[in-house]
């Protein structure tokens, strides 16, 4: 087996909304606390006092275990995009001073032919977590454990062979491992600080100072004992809650946590293959109601940027009239993906960046501002014609030419002018609004106006008016 592991170091922030330039996450067992993300000079493992003697600019917010989990979920249906089985962990022993590792394992060894090799396959990786903004770290390995503690040293050049592991971990130190302190602090003791120091010890000593679990740990870290594990199952629809540090009363402030929510939903599409529709943000505030965010597009889309920009326009254009305590993001429809395109100049990619521009514009001046002219089945010209959505191109083209422009009241006008193209219609008889009128096109100041002269029999004569103007 092959095992790619995603290691999350601020995981336990961003599971509570947390700004990485103003909040830590503070770690407690029994009277000891300590920080265990990482937010300027506060860095994993110092002491909660020293902390805030060397930022005290900064907040440290308590640890929310249960946030954490939900949250490592999210990301682990993320790498259900390139391989199966997928695992998901927060390793660390429950002790003072540890500092979780929320992983993500998939095992790639069977899918990446299907990706042609290893770094194609990688690279799609990346790029979903790059889109999403999530930080992470990468390591690649025969087993999970040596998987982790890849990542967790920043060592990205994969490992593919068991044989591989004793030289590739020889020098790592033993620190790094998510081992408790009943484990390390012996081995320190007598001067062993690396893995391949370690493994030079007999396995006879070993198993009677520290016990047959270090030895068993061991042997899975070098792939040669099994490492049980529950996969995890991608949930099927994205509705996603998120509980704010503080109450945020302002619409650029609240962008920072919809951006993070945005990461989770781009994850959950790129897992399933899908493209978003219709989406739906619900806003709890402090001590008032706001109606849900509803945003259909007119394209689907699948990137963070595609959805963060008409949602930005409509809460910039209804503000929530009270301080908003959480966020919960509904992904209500979706749809299979268009497929990218490379070159800038093929139509269809020019088509997916005039529907973003469109459903900006919606955002922005509201849904009945910005129509599309369509034509419906009805024999009188003044309703032949409608509006219709946005990019609307179904609509069947007019037998004959109509006006684009048409007039709310038609202007009269004191005769007739000479006409072009009359049409000759009547009927409507069955209707309230019967028609017996000829249309036909004039100059009127340099502009063609569609002219109707009324045939109906009037007393005062065959009047004439101005219906509507040419495009």
């Amino acid at each position: 087996m092959l095992w790619l592991c995603l290691q999350f170091p601020q995981l336990p922030l961003e599971a509570i909304g947390g700004h990485p330039e103003k909040h830590w996450v503070a770690g407690r067992h029994g009277p000891h606390q300590w920080a265990i993300t990482t937010c300027g000079v506060v860095t994993p493992g110092m002491a909660v006092g020293a902390a805030r003697l060397q930022a005290p600019e900064t907040l440290g917010v308590p640890r929310q275990a249960q946030a954490e989990q939900t949250l490592l979920a999210s990301r682990a249906a993320m790498a259900y995009g390139i391989g199966s089985p997928v695992v998901a962990e927060i390793l660390g022993p429950a002790e003072a001073y540890a500092v979780p590792q929320a992983c993500v394992w998939v095992e790639i060894g069977a899918s990446q032919r299907l990706f042609g090799g290893l770094e194609p396959l990688r690279d799609r990786l990346c790029e979903q977590l790059i889109d999403a903004e999530i930080t992470t770290r990468i390591g690649l390995a025969p087993s999970r454990a040596a998987a982790a503690l890849l990542a967790q040293v920043g060592d990205t050049h994969p490992c593919l062979y068991p044989d591989d592991l004793p030289a590739r971990l020889a020098t790592l130190p033993i620190a790094a491992l998510p081992w408790p302190l009943a484990w390390r602090e012996p081995l320190q003791g007598i001067g062993v600080d690396t893995l391949g120091a370690l493994r030079q010890l007999p396995r006879e000593g070993l198993l009677r100072r520290l016990g047959p679990t270090c030895l068993r740990a061991l042997d899975q870290l070098y792939g040669r004992a099994p490492e049980p594990f529950r996969a995890v199952t991608p949930p099927s629809q994205f509705n996603v809650r998120l509980e704010l540090l503080e109450e945020i009363a302002h619409v650029e402030t609240l962008l920072f946590p919809l951006q993070r929510l945005l990461g989770e939903l781009v994850g959950f599409l790129a897992a399933h293959d899908l493209s978003l529709i219709k989406l739906r943000l619900e806003l709890e505030l402090a001590w008032d109601q706001c109606p849900a965010v509803d945003l259909h597009l007119l394209a689907p889309a699948r990137t963070r940027e595609r959805l963060l920009t008409p949602l930005r326009e409509r809460l910039m254009q209804a503000p929530p009239p009270a301080p908003v305590r959480a966020l919960r993001l509904i992904a209500v429809e979706c749809g299979q993906p268009r497929p990218d395109q490379a070159d800038a100049f093929i139509v269809s990619r020019q088509g997916q960046d005039w529907t973003a521009t469109l459903d900006r514009l919606r955002a922005r001046l509201g849904k009945d501002a910005v129509w599309t002219p369509v034509v419906r089945d009805d024999h009188r010209p003044v309703l032949a014609h409608d509006r219709g959505a946005p990019g609307g191109a179904d609509a069947a083209p007019p037998a004959a030419e109509r006006p684009l422009w048409w007039q709310p009241d038609p202007v009269l006008l004191p005769q007739c002018p000479q006409r072009s193209g009359i049409e000759r219609l009547t009927g409507g008889w069955w209707s309230d609004t019967p028609l017996d009128a000829d249309y036909g096109w004039a100059d009127i100041d340099g502009r063609r106006a569609w002219i109707r002269r009324d045939l109906s029999g009037d007393p005062l004569g065959d009047r004439a008016w101005i219906d509507g103007w040419a495009g």
